[in-house]
């Protein structure tokens, strides 16, 4: 069984509690990286919903996962073109031999 770690964080003033699978200091880091998302877009709205705060830090985010996922994808197709390619060139340096 995964061991699972229990971490305290504070994100936009509020203390949790988070239990993962992922080691106490990547908690950290995803929490200073959420709370930073937050207060940028607190500084660029004039709304001082949390809520609403939140929800659209949120979404950018997400937004950011969507499109590093896209990138990871065209990444792998790359990388699939450049296998076939070696063995290609593998084939005909055998053939040659």
């Amino acid at each position: 069984m995964d061991s699972m770690n229990t971490v305290r964080v504070t994100i936009s003033g509020v203390e949790y509690s988070i239990i993962g699978d992922v080691d106490s200091e990547t908690t950290r880091q995803i929490a200073e990286y959420v709370n930073s998302q937050i207060a940028e877009i607190d500084k660029r709205t004039a709304s001082r919903d949390n809520m609403r705060l939140t929800v659209l830090s949120a979404m950018n985010i997400a937004g950011e996962l969507f499109k590093a996922r896209a990138q990871h994808q065209e990444d792998i197709k790359k990388l699939k073109e450049c296998e076939e390619k070696i063995a290609a060139l593998n084939n005909k340096i055998e053939s040659m031999l």
